[in-house]
């Protein structure tokens, strides 16, 4: 689960909604992983430029970059990066592009999802 060097995993999390963020970075802080928050896709966006990361978790609908906007723009940049969709609401139309982006479906995963099951899907994703 950690990258090479042996430092936790770095997780870029864009979520707009404040209490729902709180409560998802607390969880992953006690399970080992180093998190930077961005309350959009614009915010986190500017925090990819400035950090590296290993991992995006994050929401659909968002102000100012909603989710699907966010992967299009980071798959242009960072191809490579994992990425996993945590979303309350997402339409048909959203699921098949972010799977044209090679996000894989066990990676798109619907609100309500318990913390268990989101640090499994971040193991699994992050596993070498």
């Amino acid at each position: 689960m950690s990258p090479s060097d042996g430092t936790p995993p770095h997780v870029l999390m864009a979520e707009d909604e404040m209490p729902i963020a709180m409560m998802i970075q607390e969880a992953l802080d006690e399970a080992g992983f180093r998190v930077t928050y961005a309350p959009d896709g614009l915010a986190a966006l500017e925090e990819s430029s400035k950090a590296h990361f290993d991992i995006l978790l994050t929401d659909v609908r968002m102000p100012n970059l909603d989710g699907v906007g966010l992967v299009r723009r980071l798959r242009g940049s960072r191809p490579e990066m994992p990425i996993v969709v945590l979303s309350g609401y997402m339409t048909n139309g959203d699921r098949e592009e972010l799977l044209r982006l090679g996000v894989p479906p066990d990676s798109i995963l619907e609100k309500p999802v318990t913390l268990g099951e989101l640090h499994n899907v971040l193991r699994r994703v992050l596993a070498p």
